[in-house]
């Protein structure tokens, strides 16, 4: 088949027109088909609204983050959790919580809990985020997560939206396949009593 056929067969699934052998299910299939065309287009500026005010909040949030959280290297004084070793997927890079001493802005020492990778010695260097009051916390938003989390958000939003009227479509095409499986066995039944 070629292209041109494929947009002909196209517009005509969405413009049935005056064709005597279009039915009513026809009909009915190209507004649904024009209707979530319609929907998905209209669901662009919506998504892309919502991702602009999800990337507003985050670079405020990283703005926040970068001037009131530092980074201090810890000492472990105990020795990390043993590297764990997860049957076909070999060995799990990831970390535990260690318990270590950093020194904070202010020049306090203080002791807790911060997380290590696993299998490291006590004595080790680890980088820890601290807040304001010398404790840890997570690293913070950089204005690339930020806009890693608008463009994320809208997208998966559009997305969403998108399978969620194909869905829609696909149950109203099956409604309208089983009333055009039923005429038809009914107009073969008039014909063959003729």
């Amino acid at each position: 088949m070629n292209t041109s056929s494929r947009w002909s067969r196209a517009w005509h699934l969405v413009q049935p027109g005056r064709n005597p052998l279009a039915r009513r299910e026809d009909r009915i299939e190209a507004f649904t088909v024009l209707l979530a065309i319609v929907l998905v287009v209209l669901a662009l500026p919506v998504a892309a609204a919502v991702a602009s005010g999800v990337f507003v909040a985050r670079a405020e949030q990283a703005v926040t983050e970068q001037a009131t959280r530092y980074r201090v290297e810890a000492t472990l004084l105990e020795d990390g959790a043993p590297i764990a070793i997860a049957g076909r997927a070999g060995v799990v890079q990831d970390t535990s919580p260690a318990e270590a001493a950093w020194v904070t802005r202010e020049g306090d020492s203080r002791i807790g809990e911060v997380q290590a990778t696993r299998g490291t010695r006590a004595g080790a260097k680890v980088p820890v985020w601290l807040d304001e009051s010398g404790n840890p916390v997570a690293a913070p938003l950089t204005a690339l997560d930020a806009r890693i989390l608008g463009v994320g958000t809208g997208a998966g939003l559009w997305l969403a939206f998108a399978v969620l009227v194909l869905a829609g479509y696909r149950c109203v095409r099956v409604v309208l396949d089983r009333a055009r499986s039923a005429r038809w066995q009914e107009e073969w039944r008039d014909f063959a009593s003729r």
